[in-house]
């Protein structure tokens, strides 16, 4: 989150801003103008009193500005990291034959470190199930990502390429041994490889969002029949599988600091074509098992159709709005509501030897933009304002005077209300909320003038809200 400085400013600047409610004890009444006024006073004093002055230039737009889910780098970083996964002693490692004639078998545990992660392979990519592979394309999210081979299950040798946008493809590994099921720790065998200890290394990826990234083996030979296999075999061509793999499983990794929220997904690889193989592929896709670690998000799945595909893109904003209540509460979870603008870009690609070649973008079109309400802290009935759209609180099923997902075992993905939102500027904030006092006024919130205390404010959509009662941190708004 940006973060500003404040500075002295005077507290006549703040009556200016947009209202807050509070129940009035007085028995004389203002008009809804004086009492907005005098409200506002009361809200920005105790508002620098906790957070201090507030310069005059002071922003209340914290967002990055980009696309959240595509938001990110603008260059491409491609780094092969020095090891790979660390499963620790692997002497204790459990492998059941589960069908003999096809020397098929599954790993069922026994690796000291990593272990969930290697034995939910039986459950994610099991043997003998048959998947239907489509050529997708990857598609780099906003974040780095991972990438780490788990387990070899042929006698195959081949190169692990990764290739990400227009770039060359980078090799990650060389399999330069023919033992049967492998993973690291294990040895080579010694009638091909050299008998060292397999360390199949890992490869670290930054891209701009929406970035191709295809993942591959290359150079597919048969050491037992001496020939060579159809290559490549990967994502772009349909040799592969991107699949979840059961929930609560986060790889030990030394050295990289995963976020809390961060998502696992599998790629299988199914090494052998059917066509022109001395056997008939069986086509479970666990030939090559890699894990794809997102920090936190992984990249998305966009299926290549008739030589094209497609990007959907979202770019969003949250705001956090405060006060309904009263005068001394900094929780800005009265209101939380995202704002998500959605765009989807259509891309051609031509192939050459199997592998993605070109990639260009073709088309461009918008879909609608959507609200997706989070949380209701205040007891007031309110109408808030997006763009051109309105919504009201009693006239959508939801009880005034009680607060939704702010208390308790806060869900922070919940959705309590969705809706199509048109008239919305992203860049002029254009956002505001009335408010019905207790005593029959209204008041009516929009979003701050720099230099003004702040009762709405706009952060990534990444950015959680506080629970009931609990001020956001001086952090928020202050540099340390």
């Amino acid at each position: 989150m940006r973060k500003g400085r404040f500075l002295i400013m005077s507290v006549t600047a703040l009556c200016a801003m947009a209202a807050i409610v509070s129940c009035s004890k007085s028995d004389e009444m203002f008009d809804d103008s004086a009492l907005q006024e005098t409200q506002a006073k009361n809200y920005a004093e105790n508002f620098e009193a906790k957070y201090g002055k507030i310069a005059p230039t002071q922003k209340w737009d914290f967002t990055t500005g980009e696309r959240r889910l595509t938001r990110g780098f603008t260059t491409i970083k491609t780094e092969v990291l020095e090891n790979g996964i660390d499963f620790g002693d692997v002497s204790k490692l459990e492998i059941v034959s589960v069908s003999p004639q096809w020397m098929h078998s599954e790993i069922r545990g026994g690796a000291e470190k990593n272990d969930d992660l290697l034995t939910a392979i039986a459950t994610a990519l099991p043997e003998k199930k048959k998947w239907e592979g489509k050529p997708v394309v990857l598609v780099a999210p906003s974040n780095g990502f991972y990438i780490f081979p788990l387990f070899l299950g042929g006698r195959l040798t081949f190169d692990l390429k990764v290739k990400v946008g227009d770039q060359e493809p980078v090799t990650v590994f060389e399999k330069n041994w023919i033992n049967f099921q492998t993973i690291n720790g294990m040895q080579k065998d010694t009638s091909y490889g050299d008998g060292s200890v397999i360390n199949m290394k890992g490869i670290y990826i930054e891209a701009p969002v929406g970035t191709p990234v295809e993942v591959f083996i290359d150079n597919i030979y048969d050491q037992t029949y001496k020939r060579p296999f159809p290559s490549p075999a990967g994502t772009t061509n349909g040799r592969a599988v991107y699949v979840d793999i059961p929930e609560g499983i986060k790889p030990e990794l030394p050295g990289i600091q995963l976020k809390e929220n961060s998502v696992i997904k599998y790629i299988g690889i199914e090494d052998i074509a059917a066509s022109g193989a001395p056997e008939s592929s069986d086509s479970d896709f666990n030939d090559v098992v890699l894990a794809v670690v997102g920090n936190p998000d992984v990249p998305q799945e966009s299926i290549i159709t008739n030589d094209t595909y497609e990007v959907r893109t979202c770019r969003g904003k949250r705001y956090m709005i405060e006060d309904l209540g009263a005068v001394d509460d900094f929780d800005f979870n009265d209101v939380v509501v995202d704002v998500e603008e959605y765009t989807v870009t259509t891309h051609t690609v031509t192939y050459e030897n199997g592998v993605l070649k070109t990639d260009v973008e073709t088309s461009v079109a918008t879909e609608p933009t959507k609200a997706l309400l989070r949380c209701m802290g205040g007891t007031l009935d309110f109408e808030l304002n997006i763009g051109d759209t309105k919504w009201v609180k009693s006239e959508n099923g939801f009880n005034v005077k009680s607060m939704y997902n702010t208390q308790g075992n806060v869900d922070y993905n919940k959705v309590l209300a969705e809706f199509e939102v048109t008239g919305y500027d992203y860049n002029a904030n254009n956002i505001g909320i009335k408010v019905d006092g207790e005593k029959g006024q209204v008041f009516e919130i929009t979003f701050p003038k720099a230099g003004t205390a702040p009762m709405i404010i706009a952060v990534d959509p990444t950015q959680n809200w506080m629970k009931e009662r609990i001020s956001v941190p001086k952090e928020w708004f202050t540099e340390e």
